[in-house]
């Protein structure tokens, strides 16, 4: 992911289908973006595996939207990778909707005090 990033301490739950139903999982994020967003733990789902987010912005928008967890980067593990298994830190956003992806944006200018 390459996309520019700021800052974003929100509670983040991420939901993924499973064979009895769904699996539920809430954690802090560090960073969000327009591409994705970094948890501060792993959260305990296969690498490549299809996920729902929801969040809101510190703006206090709400966003809902798909990703995919993506690998841990090499460097970028911690112990407590190991423990919960390592690449659910990383989430990749699913085709985000134009209004999601212009709200991460302006957060993400007005975070960092880029220009519009």
């Amino acid at each position: 992911m390459s996309a520019l990033r700021a800052p974003a301490a929100v509670p983040v739950e991420v939901r993924v289908a499973t064979g009895g139903g769904a699996r539920r999982v809430f954690r802090l994020s560090t960073s969000v973006g327009e591409d994705g967003l970094r948890l501060r733990r792993a959260a305990p789902f296969e690498v490549g595996r299809p996920v729902d987010v929801r969040f809101a912005l510190p703006a206090g928008e709400a966003l809902a939207l798909r990703a995919e967890v993506l690998p841990v980067q090499d460097g970028e593990g911690d112990d407590e990778d190991e423990l919960e298994g390592a690449g659910g830190r990383e989430l990749a956003f699913l085709a985000p909707p134009a209004e999601a992806r212009a709200a991460i944006a302006g957060y993400v200018r007005a975070r960092l005090s880029l220009p519009e």
